[in-house]
């Protein structure tokens, strides 16, 4: 059995060396399509471009002979990922966006282990498959870890030295003040003296002390208002500029098969915004609401459906989850969201779903942490709609960058410095 196992491990462990180029190509049309950016904006010129076919072949080789060398040892795959979590850091990305390539690149090399299965007809036995899937799994994960890690660690290192900075900075402040101010309080004494005050070329000095010193004051008071916007303060990593369609396209691919399977059909609406919030709770919250829609569907209906509309208002977003299914009780409404409430657990094995009504708690405290509200409206045997306000924010901007040089359309969580 072991010359067989290792028999199909080399054969696509060769076929992913063989094909690196080809599959860093489709990880990058991915990537492209679930964030619509100039591809080299994505993986920067040669620098990673000619990278990523390197590190699929050492996934091959991992997969091929894994006890050659651990993949969490290959000295190649370290310093590749760590140059990834760097130029991800650079470009300002987010946890969530380098979670996410990653997620791409398992999906990707698993329908590729798949697909030359049955192109070179092999028929491995079903613990070969589990040790092939193991392996891919585990070099996907490390290297995920490792991108994570330096990412994380540069963050860190970026806020300390802001810190730093700050520090400084607010030390420096505060010394200019407290001259200024000794001197606008020391002019204002003698101003005070009838005797300074009574000769008309000293009135005029001090007058003049005093202008300059007041403008000085406010010139420092300024540049403290400016400091958000300089830099200075760290942005959220968890916090990105997104394209509000492509992520309800992508809840929508995770989600189609249990779709499928119940005859849902899941609807994108019109009018998506650019958001800047945290992407990771956006999703989380709309997985939950439209699997929990899924799930409640009226299978009396001819067409059920879960319908994701935007609208964008002047001060905030407003995102409606919407579905024709059994809808929810009146007297459940107010509770819904409190930590194991359930609005029809009578009908688990009717419907065959099962839960712990923790999701919509979960989705609640994911709304609290967008600063947002969260509503909705039901009636039992039309259907809910769930209705999601989250306040506007834009990203902070470059020093001299003028407001409206993120409404271009492009990404800039990946714009390449």
């Amino acid at each position: 059995m072991a010359v067989v196992d290792a028999a199909y491990g080399e054969i696509v462990g060769a076929s992913i060396e063989g094909a690196n180029q080809q599959l860093s190509e489709r990880w990058l049309e991915s990537l492209v399509a679930l964030m619509p950016v100039d591809p080299q904006s994505v993986f920067s010129t040669s620098a990673l471009l000619d990278h990523i076919p390197a590190l699929i072949q050492e996934i091959g080789k991992y997969v091929g002979a894994p006890a050659n060398e651990d993949i969490a040892a290959n000295s190649i795959v370290i310093d590749k990922a760590r140059e990834l979590g760097q130029l991800r850091h650079r470009q300002h990305a987010s946890v969530h966006q380098v979670l996410r390539e990653y997620d791409l690149l398992g999906d990707l090399l698993e329908q590729f282990l798949i697909e030359q299965t049955r192109a070179l007809e092999l028929a491995p036995a079903a613990s070969e498959c589990l040790d092939v899937s193991h392996r891919v799994s585990r070099a996907v994960r490390i290297l995920m870890q490792i991108t994570v890690e330096t990412f994380i660690s540069e963050y860190t290192e970026t806020i300390t030295e802001q810190t730093r900075r700050l520090d400084g900075f607010n030390r420096a402040v505060s010394h200019e003040l407290r001259n200024v101010l000794g001197t606008l309080q020391f002019g204002a004494v003698l101003l005070d003296a009838g005797n300074a005050a009574s000769d008309e070329t000293t009135r005029q000095r001090l007058v003049g002390t005093l202008r300059r010193n007041t403008e000085r004051a406010v010139k420092i008071i300024r540049s403290f208002e400016r400091l958000p916007r300089s830099g200075i303060v760290a942005d959220k990593p968890t916090e990105q500029t997104i394209e509000m369609a492509d992520l309800v396209q992508e809840v929508f691919r995770q989600l189609q098969e249990m779709a499928d399977a119940r005859g849902v059909e899941l609807r994108v609406g019109s009018q998506f915004p650019l958001l800047y919030l945290d992407a990771g709770a956006l999703e989380l919250i709309l997985v939950n609401l439209v699997s929990n829609a899924i799930k409640y569907s009226d299978r009396q209906k001819d067409h059920p459906f879960v319908e994701i509309t935007g609208h964008d208002h002047q001060e905030s977003y407003e995102i409606r989850v919407r579905d024709n299914g059994i809808g929810i009780p009146a007297k459940a409404v107010d509770a819904i969201f409190e930590r194991f409430v359930r609005a029809h657990p009578e009908l688990d094995d009717e419907l065959g779903v099962e839960g712990t009504g923790l999701g919509l708690a979960i989705v609640e405290e994911c709304v609290k942490s967008l600063h947002g509200e969260i509503g909705l409206e039901s009636q039992e045997g039309v259907g809910t709609t769930f209705i999601l306000e989250i306040p506007k924010k834009l990203p902070s901007l470059p020093p001299n960058e003028p407001p409206d040089a993120r409404r271009d359309g492009a990404e800039p969580t990946l714009s390449v410095e």
